[in-house]
């Protein structure tokens, strides 16, 4: 148990940036509704705006740190920008990796504890 606590708490350590990011409710909105979009290929700094109800200023306040943590990218076609989901960065395929590890550590648990009832995601 030592090591996978030592391993869980690297791994954790390693997540503690996008996790911060990801605390804000206007920057996860932004997720929210970058995800609702997928299929546009990205959204502008306009019609994020119009959809989430904040500041054009505010808003790329948080675009720019949801980009410096790599959950979103920015795609330029011509002088338009376009904003979307970066789901295959390093720091999301942490993040990732972080709760497949919480998951497999409390299915060990969930095994080798036999008097306890678990939930076990029911």
């Amino acid at each position: 148990m030592g090591q996978t606590r030592k391993d869980l708490a690297e791994e954790f350590n390693e997540c503690r940036p996008i996790l911060s990011v990801l605390g804000d409710t206007t920057r996860q909105s932004i997720i929210l509704c970058l995800l609702e979009n997928i299929q546009c290929g990205g959204m502008r700094v306009g019609e994020l705006s119009a959809v989430i109800h904040i500041s054009r200023t505010a808003l790329s306040h948080h675009l720019k740190i949801l980009k410096e943590s790599g959950i979103v990218a920015m795609r330029e076609e011509g002088t338009k920008n376009f904003y979307y989901l970066n789901y295959r960065s390093r720091r999301m395929a942490s993040l990732v990796k972080l709760f497949r590890k919480i998951e497999e550590v409390q299915d060990d648990k969930c095994e080798t504890c036999q008097n306890r009832i678990c939930e076990g995601g029911k």
